[in-house]
């Protein structure tokens, strides 16, 4: 209430702050590390959200804005939302700067387009550079941070009403429930928060010379169609370069992360157990590829290390690598 209060007056605006959901608990070490990105949003949603009072006043809006901190539970997550009802994302004025900077834009949506560009560092659409705004920096740190606690942030705008970010945090930091997967001879954990349902790879993009080699022409991923909606699927075994060879089976891990579900096809699918999650060791780090998808490692019961999958990380690079080909599966 204070910070909002405080940049408020900065800004020669009038903003209230409404809180709900303030009885959901979550680990002490997760709120701790909340505390900056959401600082961050709630001094965006003021500064860039809010219109000024008499811009308001026109529009026939009350002259206070209103700003809103929403948690709720949603399985072994929780999901907090800052909302405004201010005057949504300026998608034209993202977009032209985007282009400004030569950021590919391949997209017709352009809600989601800017979106998803804000993120970006060092894209800012504030005229000159203030205390508060212009210098292009805390909304990828805001993602890298929460991601950095397995975590996800979603953005929905609309002109004139106003915007939400919400962020879908783990209820601890230390256990998780996983599924464990195996791809090209590697052993690896998926968090189960973020697997949707799991089915079997359809023969006919099975059945291929290699048997995960070049699938409708696509050496390591393709579509499929899921009770009539396209789903991209990425084959992780090519993905991390593995050298073992595909299974006579493969199966599906449908995963979401982000506002994007996609299929990661595995060869093997070995079961769901709790597991401790620590941060991969400087030795371990010198050994593999470096990736967005990789940045916890576990013990299993039987002694072996493996490592976690940080969904949101690798559905990103996977968009990175072919934008166009896996952007089908963006919702909204």
């Amino acid at each position: 209430a204070r910070t909002v209060r405080d940049t408020a007056h900065a800004l020669g605006k009038a903003a209230r702050l409404v809180v709900e959901g303030g009885e959901v608990e979550m680990d002490t070490a997760v709120i701790e590390r909340l505390h900056e990105p959401l600082t961050h949003l709630i001094r965006n949603a003021v500064d860039h959200g809010l219109e000024a009072p008499e811009v308001r006043r026109a529009a026939g809006k009350p002259p206070h804005g209103r700003i809103t901190l929403a948690a709720r539970r949603e399985g072994g997550t929780v999901a907090l939302a800052v909302s405004d009802d201010g005057a949504g994302l300026p998608c034209e004025r993202i977009l032209a700067r985007a282009a400004e900077r030569g950021l590919t834009i391949p997209s017709q949506d352009e809600a989601a387009e800017a979106a998803r560009l804000i993120f970006e560092p060092g894209l800012s659409t504030a005229p000159a550079v203030t205390e508060l705004s212009g210098r292009g920096i805390g909304m990828d740190v805001i993602r890298r941070g929460i991601e950095a606690l397995r975590g996800s942030v979603a953005i929905e705008t609309e002109e004139g009403q106003g915007t939400t970010f919400t962020l879908r945090i783990p209820l601890t930091l230390a256990t998780i429930e996983g599924f464990v997967v195996g791809a090209g001879g590697e052993t690896y954990v998926i968090p189960m928060e973020a697997i949707v349902e799991l089915l079997e790879l359809p023969a006919e993009d099975r059945d291929h010379p290699g048997a995960g080699g070049p699938a409708r022409g696509r050496p390591d991923h393709g579509i499929l169609h899921l009770r009539g909606d396209p789903l991209p699927y990425v084959r992780l075994r090519s993905f991390f370069g593995a050298r073992g060879g595909a299974s006579a089976r493969e199966s599906v891990v449908v995963v979401d992360g982000g506002g994007h579900r996609v299929g990661l096809v595995v060869d093997e699918l070995l079961g769901a157990q709790p597991v401790v999650i620590k941060p991969l060791p400087p030795a371990l780090k010198r050994w593999i590829r470096p990736s967005q998808a990789l940045s916890v490692s576990t013990i299993l019961g039987d002694g072996r290390a493996v490592l976690v999958l940080d969904v949101p990380g690798l559905l990103r690079e996977v968009l990175q690598r072919d934008p166009q080909g896996l952007r089908v599966a963006t919702r909204g």
